[in-house]
């Protein structure tokens, strides 16, 4: 029995109209701690997305029973919901390839794929969504401090990011911003030396 590092109480909507393929899929899911659940539609896929508790991965077959496709589905979803998805599918060519990522999924796994590369998708997916999340925390802590913050490149020196109380205290926006440098507002500082402290800084050799 092939075993991976499953995440014991993650939640995985398996999506597909294949009675075989999806119990495979659950059976080999379910050993590796994951809860899952099955539907066949699209339909029901956005219904369960909806949910007061909704999967951590669904796991999409492209060609499903009903109206609506995988590909369609999975737009719905990612419209309403931040659920990373991951298609099922026996069809690679480029039309495919391109609406996978169009609907910016998590990747693909092709049917009949060896188990452990299901495994592997499904978790780095997971892992990647997770990064992501924290990500966008992140970039809201910045964008919103009460204290001005900006980051800017060690050797342009250009603006790269700069949050909104920065943007309201120096009385530029974004976008003025990103072609500017700290020397073009003010002229007095010294370029060898705010160099040499960005790189001191980067490098975690600041002098103390």
């Amino acid at each position: 029995m092939l075993k991976l590092n499953g995440k014991k109480g993650k939640k995985i909507l398996i999506v597909e109209d294949s009675r075989l393929t999806s119990k495979i899929v659950e059976e080999l899911l379910g050993e590796n701690g994951y809860e899952t659940e099955i539907v066949i539609t699209g339909e029901e896929a956005i219904e369960k997305s909806l949910d007061n508790y909704p999967p951590n991965l669904i796991l999409m077959d492209i060609e499903l029973a009903g109206e609506m496709n995988g590909i369609d589905a999975a737009r719905r979803i990612i419209g309403d919901k931040d659920i990373p998805i991951v298609f099922l599918t026996a069809n690679t060519s480029e039309e495919i390839i391109l609406k996978i990522k169009e609907v910016r999924a998590y990747g693909f796994v092709l049917k009949g794929m060896d188990k452990a590369a299901l495994l592997s998708t499904v978790e780095m997916a997971m892992q990647l969504h997770e990064a992501n999340t924290y990500a966008k925390m992140f970039e809201q802590l910045f964008e919103n401090s009460l204290s001005g913050l900006y980051i800017f490149h060690p050797k342009s020196l250009k603006f790269v990011v700069v949050n909104k109380s920065a943007r309201e205290n120096l009385g530029y926006a974004r976008e003025e911003l990103i072609q500017m440098s700290p020397l073009d507002i003010n002229p007095d500082l010294d370029k060898d030396n705010l160099q040499k402290l960005i790189e001191q800084l980067v490098s975690g050799e600041r002098e103390q």
